[in-house]
């Protein structure tokens, strides 16, 4: 009799075993490595762990990569009102974008794809960081509004 139980029971007790194996693999992948409880040399201690976090954590949208594509910016606060550059990465939020000159962070920029025909509209951006990344100049740009997945298609 017990052996006829112990074999009803058997494949309820193995799909247990890997459920509860399952599940503690995936929160202890959540959490991630534990974190040492000293702070890093040069750091204050205390809350700053806490509260720290990176821009792509806090990002609304998921940033893509791909070939940077070429576009056309324009501005009244550009020296020749047009210039040239590049998205690096692109959102539904916005656009990171390599310029030759730096542009102050809250400057309203206009862009369009280069390849873009005359009918595509401008879109409006807004520099939130400009940073000097060596040959170039690396804009993050919020969009005023997200544009048409048509033309935010344009951007790569």
């Amino acid at each position: 009799m017990s052996q006829h139980l112990l074999l009803y029971f058997a494949p309820f007790a193995v799909g247990s075993a890997v459920s509860l194996g399952t599940l503690w693999l995936v929160l202890r992948r959540r959490r991630g490595p534990r974190a040492s409880l000293a702070a890093p040399a040069g750091r204050p201690s205390g809350d700053w762990d806490e509260h720290e976090e990176s821009f792509a954590n806090r990002r609304a949208s998921v940033r893509r990569d791909g070939v940077p594509v070429q576009i056309v910016l324009t501005s009244p606060t550009l020296r020749s009102g047009q210039d040239d550059g590049y998205v690096l990465d692109r959102s539904t939020g916005g656009l990171r974008v390599a310029v030759n000159a730096a542009i102050p962070a809250g400057t309203v920029l206009q862009v369009r794809a280069g390849n873009a025909p005359d009918t595509v509209p401008w879109v409006t951006i807004l520099v939130r960081s400009c940073r000097d990344a060596g040959p170039h100049y690396e804009l993050g740009c919020e969009f005023e509004r997200t544009p048409p997945w048509n033309v935010l298609l344009l951007f790569g």
